[in-house]
């Protein structure tokens, strides 16, 4: 008699089979040239886009969110390759797994986490690459979860083409398509209050700093968009939950790109932006007897306009003013903080190495200078450049503004002697130049003892104040009436008062 021995069913093979597929196509993600790739590339574009400026948290999410596009599009080519694995010629076929095609596509899912995770270790990668510089500004959480939410619906788009087309060249091609899609939205787009401007991505920049941006909302429409894609798996095999899912996920993202729209001004106010960034809201911290004011979560800036000015205000004398340093958001109505105070006004952009961070001191420095002398104030129009140009030609305070201006940068001196130090909007001549060259030569402890003495004489722009220090530059006839913020006569730029 013959017994045949036949094991005992194993419960649940299907789901351990699913739990395991799942676990070796994430083992082959992980070894696979196309993540890493990816991540690299995507993690080398986000940091070359922040080299040169300082960070914010608005311009990082920028180039952390571009860039996971890219890594979008790497795990796009990864989800196509393994999803169609088991079809293509002469590849190993997975019909053996005792599991179902269902079954199946959900192990693929385990793709989809990975892709998350990549997105994520890119997002904290480019963070920690700042260091020890941090980006300042409102920090929106929801804002940097695109950076995971856009890779894994690379890679679970990839799984769904892979699984209904599973030839080498549909996940290229596919790539492709998303990509003339992706670069197609904001031409198509009117403007900031258009549906399909909110339907990219990476939401856009706030249109003031500060400013409450529907990130949230925009969240829940990417979320809709991978939701709609992943029940795409089981259209061949569970078509009514799929079609459930896909119809739920279309109607929530409509309603999600609905609140980005209404949430975005059509139109702005005056009042609307003052209480954005007027001064009202202006966090301002007092060094050195200068006044520095920063935007709201901002202040972590005021240690680099420190650099800049403080080498100016070391040498100024006691009884000269210190203009305050401001900060500004998108528009200047040109009033200053204080009526008849003189200020100087920055960005919510600052250089962040090399020439770049050089180029940005610099300008402030030669705009604290020409505040502090008088050559410069502000007042309606001060944001257009042209029309706030000046001459301080021949005026005693430009020798002065010159002089401080040559001790305060590292190379003053030399651009001086060469004739390449500027004074930004106010224009000078080369006898200026030679004059402050001149007191260059002259123990500093006498100038700075004769200007403390003659401060108030040597703001005048009609004064000689300098003659016994040897400058002997003569003041243009300074009008008594105003003139208008215009450039004079044959393109000459009017007097500095």
């Amino acid at each position: 008699m013959t017994a045949t021995l036949v094991p005992p069913p194993v419960r649940h093979a299907g789901r351990l089979a699913m739990v395991a597929l799942a676990r070796a196509e994430a083992r082959l993600l992980l070894r696979s040239p196309l993540l890493w790739g990816g991540m690299v590339l995507s993690l080398a574009l986000c940091t070359a886009w922040g080299w040169t400026t300082m960070q914010t948290w608005e311009t990082f999410a920028q180039d952390a969110g571009m860039s996971s596009i890219v890594l979008a599009g790497a795990l796009l080519l990864a989800g196509h390759l393994a999803a169609s694995r088991d079809r293509r010629a002469r590849a190993e076929s997975l019909e053996t797994v005792p599991t179902t095609a269902a079954r199946r596509g959900v192990g693929l899912l385990a793709l989809v986490l990975v892709a998350g995770a990549a997105g994520a270790s890119v997002c904290l990668a480019g963070l920690l690459l700042m260091l020890p510089a941090w980006p300042v500004g409102q920090f929106d959480p929801w804002v940097l979860l695109v950076t995971v939410v856009v890779p894994a619906t690379g890679a679970a788009l990839g799984i769904v083409v892979g699984r209904w087309l599973p030839a080498m060249a549909a996940g290229p091609l596919t790539m492709i398509a998303v990509a003339i899609v992706l670069a197609s939205l904001p031409v198509l787009s009117t403007g900031a209050d258009s549906v399909v401007w909110h339907l990219f991505p990476v939401p856009s920049a706030p249109w003031e700093t500060g400013a409450e941006r529907p990130t949230g909302w925009h969240l829940v429409y990417l979320l809709a968009v991978l939701a709609a894609v992943v029940a795409s798996l089981w259209l061949k095999h569970r078509r009514l939950i799929a079609v459930s899912v896909i119809l739920a996920a279309t109607v929530t993202s409509g309603i999600a790109t609905n609140q980005q729209v209404r949430a975005t001004p059509a139109v702005i106010d005056a009042a609307t932006d003052d209480a954005l960034t007027g001064p009202a809201v202006l966090a301002c911290e007092v060094y050195g007897g200068v006044r520095y004011c920063a935007l709201p979560h901002y202040a972590g800036w005021i240690p680099l306009w420190q650099e800049a000015v403080e080498p100016v205000v070391r040498n100024l004398p006691a009884a000269a003013q210190r203009p305050t340093v401001r900060q500004l958001g998108s528009s200047d109505d040109g009033r200053p903080l204080v009526p008849g105070a003189p200020e100087i006004v920055t960005s919510t952009r600052w250089g962040r190495h090399g020439r770049w961070a050089e180029d940005s001191r610099t300008r402030m420095t030669v705009a604290y200078t020409t505040a502090a002398t008088g050559l410069f104030r502000r007042g309606p129009g001060a944001f257009n450049y042209e029309a706030s140009r000046c001459s301080g030609a021949g005026q005693h305070r430009t020798v002065v503004a010159l002089w401080l201006l040559a001790q305060a940068l590292p190379d003053g001196a030399q651009r001086l002697a060469d004739g390449g130090l500027t004074l930004g909007r106010v224009r000078h001549d080369p006898a200026d130049a030679q004059a402050a060259t001149a007191l260059l030569t002259r123990p500093h402890d006498e100038v700075a003892a004769f200007l403390s003495a003659h401060w108030t004489q040597i703001m005048d722009p009609a004064g000689t104040a300098l003659t016994p220090l040897g400058v002997t530059t003569k003041p243009p006839t300074i009008p008594t009436a105003d003139e208008p913020a215009a450039s004079g006569t044959s393109g000459q730029p009017r007097i500095c008062r």
